[in-house]
C-alpha cells in the first residue's frame, strides 16, 4: 500500500490534480470579496438571469434572447445562461455572479493540460508545467476571478481545439461535432472569438486536410459554426459595439491624423501627398501598430494593460516576469518542433483586439493566454530537461514572483484606484433606501454610467415590475453607442457628477465628486457621513435642501 502511494505521489496524474487545486484556489479564495468592487457588467449578468429565473424574460421583456440589450451594447448569450444556475444556487450575489467565471477558468487549468499532450512528442513536463503557468498567470487569474464573459469564451475554445485534435487522430465524427460545439459556444460567448475562429478553423482544416475526412469536415463545420457564425453576423444588435470601437469609427484618431498630414503638406503635389496619405495606408500603419502592441514586453510581463486599469493588477505584467526568457526560448522550440497551430494561434489571437483602438487590450487579446502559456511551458521545460541543477533555484525565483503577485492582488489592488472597479454603489443603495421614505424623489449621478443597474441588483427589483418600465427610461446612445436607464421609480439619473442646480424640498441628491471646490454650497447641505471608496477616498456625496435640517 506504502509503495502505491509513493508511485502515485510521484506520478502525473497527482501534479495535475495538485495543480488543479491550486488553480481552484487562486480563483475562488474571496471571490465575492475581491475585486473589491462591483462593475456593471456583472450586475447586469446578475439581474438578467435573476429576470429569466423569475420571468423566462430580460430586464427588456425579451424572451430567452439569443442577443442581450446591455447598456446600448449587444451582449453574447452564454455568460447570462451560465449565471442562472449559480444565481439559484447562491441568491443573486456577487459570489454568484462570477461564480462561472470562476469555475471555467479553473476547468481551463486542467484542459491545458491535455491540449499540450498534443505537442508532447517524448516523456517531458511539459503538459504539467503550462498547467502550472496557467494556474498562476495573472493574466488569466484576474478574468477569472470577475465575470468576465470572455473568459468563459476562452473555455470553450481550449475544449474546441482539443477534440478537434482528437478528430485528426481518430476522424470520430462524435469527435468532430463536439469540437465545432464547443467552438461555436466560444463565439456565443464573446466578440473576440467571432473573428478568430472562423479563421482558426480554416486553418486548421487546411494544416490537417491529408490526415482529415475533408468532405464531412467541411459540411459538419458550415452545419454547425458558420451556418450560426453568419445568422449572428447578420444581428444588428450584436454589431452595436463592435461598430463603437473600431478603428473605423471617428473616435480611434486616425481620419484626424490623416487630416492633419493632409494641413501639414498642403504645399505639395496633390498626387504625391493621395500616395502618401489615403485611408488604405493610415488604416493599414495604426491596424498594424495596434497588432504589435499586444507583443510588447512591457505589456505582457510587466506593467500589463496600459489603457484600462481594471485589466491590471500594479506593477504586474499579463504574466509573470519570471517567465520572460522562456516565452522566447519557448518561440524558439515551437519552431524548431514544427508545432504551427500554437505559433499561429498567438499570431492570431490579437486580431480581435487589433481593429479596435483601445491597445492593447488584454480583454480582447485574452485568446493569446493558451499560446503564451504552452510557448512558456516548452521553454521552461526545455531549460530543466538541459540544466536540470537549475531546477532550485527557478523554483525560488518563480516563487518570489509569484508571492509578489499575489501580495499586489490581494493586497494592493483591492485600495488602488478602486474607481475602477466601480466601488461604493452597494452601500450606495443600502443608504438610498434608508432616506428615500424621507424625500419625494433622488437625483443621482449617473456620470459613471448605468447606476441603475446596482438598484435593481441590489434591492433584487421584481422584473415584471420592472419590465413594464424599462423600454421608457432608456436614453439615446452616447458616441461610443453606449445608453442607460434615467429613472426607476422615483430615483432619477442625471449625467452630471452633481445633479444639484436649484435646491428642491424633499429631494435627494447624490454626487460622485471628491474635490470640495466642486461641491454645491449655496441651498445646500452635506450629509457627514460619506460613501468611501477602499481607499478611503469619497466614492459619492449626499445632499440635501439646507432648510430641510433640523
Amino acid at each position: 500500500m506504502a509503495m502505491k502511494q509513493l508511485q502515485f505521489i510521484k506520478s502525473e496524474k497527482f501534479w495535475l490534480w495538485l495543480i488543479f487545486i491550486l488553480g481552484i484556489a487562486l480563483r475562488f479564495y474571496k471571490l465575492g470579496k475581491v475585486p473589491s468592487g462591483f462593475v456593471n457588467d456583472e450586475a447586469d449578468f446578475g439581474y438578467n438571469a435573476y429576470s429569466l429565473i423569475k420571468t423566462g424574460k430580460d430586464e427588456f421583456g425579451k424572451s430567452w434572447p439569443l442577443i442581450f440589450q446591455s447598456f446600448g451594447d449587444g451582449k453574447m448569450p452564454v455568460y447570462f445562461y451560465l449565471t442562472i444556475p449559480s444565481v439559484l444556487i447562491f441568491g443573486l450575489t456577487e459570489f454568484a455572479v462570477r461564480f462561472p467565471s470562476a469555475l471555467f477558468g479553473s476547468l481551463t487549468v486542467l484542459l491545458v493540460y491535455f491540449l499540450a499532450k498534443n505537442f508532447a512528442r517524448h516523456p517531458s513536463p511539459f503538459a504539467l508545467i503550462a498547467s502550472l503557468v496557467l494556474a498562476t498567470m495573472p493574466w488569466h487569474i484576474h478574468f477569472s476571478r470577475a465575470a468576465f464573459e470572455a473568459n468563459v469564451g476562452l473555455f470553450w475554445l481550449v475544449l474546441g481545439s482539443i477534440f478537434f485534435f482528437r478528430f485528426v487522430k481518430s476522424s470520430k465524427a462524435g469527435q468532430l461535432i463536439v469540437s465545432l460545439t464547443a467552438l461555436t459556444l466560444s463565439v456565443f460567448s464573446y466578440h473576440a472569438p467571432r473573428l478568430f475562429i472562423p479563421v482558426w478553423l480554416i486553418y486548421l482544416i487546411w494544416q490537417y486536410r491529408r490526415q482529415l475526412p475533408i468532405k464531412k469536415t467541411i459540411i459538419h463545420t458550415l452545419i454547425i459554426v458558420f451556418i450560426p457564425w453568419l445568422i449572428l453576423n447578420f444581428s444588428k444588435a450584436s454589431l452595436t459595439r463592435s461598430a463603437g470601437i473600431s478603428i473605423f469609427n471617428a473616435q480611434s484618431g486616425v481620419s484626424q491624423r490623416l487630416q492633419q498630414k493632409f494641413i501639414e503638406t498642403r504645399n505639395q503635389p496633390l498626387w504625391l501627398t493621395r500616395a502618401f496619405h489615403n485611408k488604405p495606408v493610415e488604416f493599414t500603419v495604426d491596424f498594424i501598430r495596434r497588432y504589435a502592441s499586444h507583443f510588447d514586453s512591457n505589456f505582457l510581463f510587466f506593467n500589463g494593460d496600459p489603457i484600462r486599469p481594471r485589466y491590471r493588477v500594479p506593477d504586474t505584467g499579463q504574466a509573470l516576469w519570471f517567465t520572460l526568457p522562456f516565452f522566447f526560448l519557448g518561440l524558439y522550440f515551437l519552431v524548431k518542433n514544427k508545432h504551427w497551430p500554437i505559433l499561429v494561434w498567438l499570431l492570431l489571437a490579437p486580431l480581435p483586439a487589433a481593429i479596435t483602438f483601445e491597445t492593447p487590450s488584454a480583454i480582447r487579446a485574452i485568446l493569446m493566454i493558451i499560446p503564451l502559456s504552452l510557448a512558456i511551458a516548452l521553454g521552461a521545460s526545455e531549460t530543466i530537461k538541459r540544466f536540470p541543477y537549475l531546477r532550485f533555484l527557478l523554483l525560488l525565483i518563480f516563487g518570489f514572483n509569484f508571492f509578489s503577485y499575489l501580495d499586489a492582488y490581494f493586497v494592493h489592488a483591492p485600495i488602488h484606484q478602486p474607481y475602477e472597479w466601480q466601488g461604493g454603489y452597494k452601500e450606495l443603495v443600502k443608504r438610498v433606501n434608508e432616506m428615500m421614505p424621507n424625500y419625494d424623489k433622488a437625483l443621482i449621478t449617473d456620470s459613471r454610467g448605468t447606476a441603475y443597474i446596482y438598484f435593481l441588483f441590489y434591492n433584487q427589483y421584481d422584473p415584471v415590475k420592472w419590465q413594464a418600465q424599462a423600454n421608457e427610461s432608456i436614453t439615446a446612445p452616447d458616441k461610443f453607442g453606449f445608453s442607460t436607464i434615467n429613472k426607476v421609480d422615483n430615483l432619477y439619473f442625471i449625467g452630471e457628477r452633481c445633479p444639484t442646480k436649484i435646491a428642491e424640498d424633499k429631494v435627494l441628491y447624490v454626487c460622485n465628486i471628491a474635490i470640495e471646490e466642486d461641491r454645491p454650497k449655496i441651498g445646500f447641505t452635506q450629509f457627514k457621513d460619506m460613501i468611501l471608496f477602499d481607499d478611503g477616498q469619497p466614492a459619492f456625496v449626499l445632499f440635501e435642501k439646507e432648510n430641510l435640517i433640523q
